[in-house]
C-alpha cells in the first residue's frame, strides 16, 4: 500500500478540475485513475494545451490499467490468473516486461517482494466495519500458493504460466509506478519539461519546479501524525515512492494489522512504519518501497546500498529514522 507523500509546493493540492495557477503557465488537475488519486501539475503555454496533456496522461494510465489490472474482467492479467495450473497464457509485451521486472525484484529481495501474494486475496479485509483477521489454518492453506518461483515465463512466446491452481498475480506494488513513468513520457512527448505526476504514494518529478529553483520541494509525512513532516528534500528528474502501515489497517487486541503482507508468513510485515525510496524510475521505486518495507530496516538498508542510484529513508516501528547517505534531508 502506498501512502501519498506531501508535496510542499503550492502548485500541488487537491482540486476538482485543472485551473491556472497563480504562476503564469502552470496548470493542475486532480482525478482518479487505477483506483487511486491522480494529481498532475504542468507548466505549459495555455489552458487548451494543458487539457491536451492531462488527457494524454489519463489515457495512458487507463490503457496500462486495462492490461495489468487483476480486477478488470478480460484483462490479460485476469486471463493469466484464470489459467493458473492449466496452461500458459500469451500476454502483451508490456505486461510481460513488468512481470519480468517484478521477478527481478523478488530475486533481489529474497522473496520479500512477491507478486503471487495475490493468491491470499479475500483472507484479510481492512474496510471499516468489515475487518477480518483470518485463522492460522486459513493463512497456512493459502500461503502454500505464494511463491514467485512458481511463475514460469517464456520470453520466446511471451507467455506466463502459474504452476498451481488457485495461484494469482497482483501487480499493485509495481504497475502503478510503471504507469506513472509512461504517463510522464507522454507529458515530455508533448513538449512539457516541467511537471509532477503523483498517483497515490508514487511520484515522478520532471524539471525544476518554480522558475529559478533547484527542483521540486517534497515533504515526507510522519506515519503517526498526518500534520507533521519527518523531513524535506528537493528533487529534479527523479522518482519517489512511499509504502506505509497507516492507510489500510485495523486494530485488534491492541495490535495494528495493515495490508503490506510478508509473503513468507502470510501476515502483515513487522518492524517498519514507512519506507521512502528515491530512484531513476517510478516502477523501480514502487516495487522497492514494498520489498524494503517487508525486509525491515537493517536488511532493507543493506539491499539499498547494493543498488546504484537508489536512496532510502526508513522509519522503524519505534519511530526511529534511518536514511542512506545520498538522501539530503532537511527538517
Amino acid at each position: 500500500m502506498k501512502k501519498p507523500i506531501s508535496i510542499l509546493m503550492s502548485l500541488i493540492f487537491m482540486c476538482v478540475a485543472f485551473v491556472p495557477d497563480a504562476l503564469a503557465g502552470t496548470f493542475r488537475k486532480n482525478t482518479v485513475v487505477m483506483g487511486t488519486a491522480l494529481e498532475m501539475t504542468i507548466d505549459t503555454a495555455g489552458e487548451e494545451a494543458a487539457e491536451t496533456v492531462f488527457s494524454s496522461v489519463e489515457r495512458e494510465m487507463k490503457r496500462i490499467e486495462g492490461q495489468m489490472s487483476e480486477w478488470i474482467e478480460g484483462s490479460p492479467l485476469t486471463e493469466v490468473n484464470r489459467a493458473a495450473g492449466v496452461r500458459p497464457v500469451k500476454v502483451p509485451g508490456e505486461l510481460f516486461n513488468v512481470i519480468s521486472a517484478a521477478m527481478k525484484v523478488s530475486e533481489l529481495s529474497g522473496g520479500a517482494f512477491d507478486i503471487t501474494w495475490a493468491s491470499m486475496r479475500g483472507l484479510w479485509d481492512f474496510r471499516a466495519g468489515h475487518e477480518r483477521l483470518p485463522s492460522p489454518e486459513e493463512v497456512k492453506k493459502r500461503l502454500a500458493l505464494v511463491d514467485y518461483r512458481d511463475v514460469v515465463m517464456d520470453a520466446s512466446s511471451s507467455t506466463v504460466f502459474l504452476k498451481r491452481k488457485g495461484m494469482a498475480i497482483g501487480l499493485g506494488a509495481i504497475a502503478k509506478g510503471y504507469a506513472v513513468d509512461k504517463a510522464m513520457e507522454a507529458v515530455i512527448a508533448s513538449g512539457v519539461t516541467n511537471a509532477i505526476i503523483k498517483a497515490g504514494g508514487d511520484i515522478r518529478v520532471q524539471g525544476v519546479g518554480r522558475a529559478g529553483e533547484a527542483g521540486w520541494d517534497v515533504g515526507i509525512q510522519d506515519p503517526r501524525d498526518r500534520g507533521r513532516l519527518m523531513a524535506r528534500l528537493t528533487l529534479s528528474n527523479a522518482s519517489i515512492s512511499t509504502s506505509g502501515d497507516y492507510e489500510r489497517f485495523f486494530m485488534k487486541d491492541g495490535r495494528l494489522y495493515h495490508h503490506i503482507m510478508d509473503p513468507k508468513t502470510g501476515y502483515p510485515a513487522t518492524g517498519t512504519r514507512s519506507v521512502t525510496v528515491i530512484g531513476p524510475d517510478t516502477m523501480t521505486t514502487d516495487a522497492l518501497s514494498t520489498a524494503i518495507f517487508v525486509l525491515g530496516p537493517q536488511k532493507g538498508m543493506e539491499l539499498a546500498k547494493k543498488l546504484p542510484g537508489i536512496e532510502l529513508m526508513i522509519i522503524d516501528n519505534m519511530g526511529v529514522v534511518t536514511a542512506s547517505g545520498g538522501m539530503e534531508l532537511r527538517r
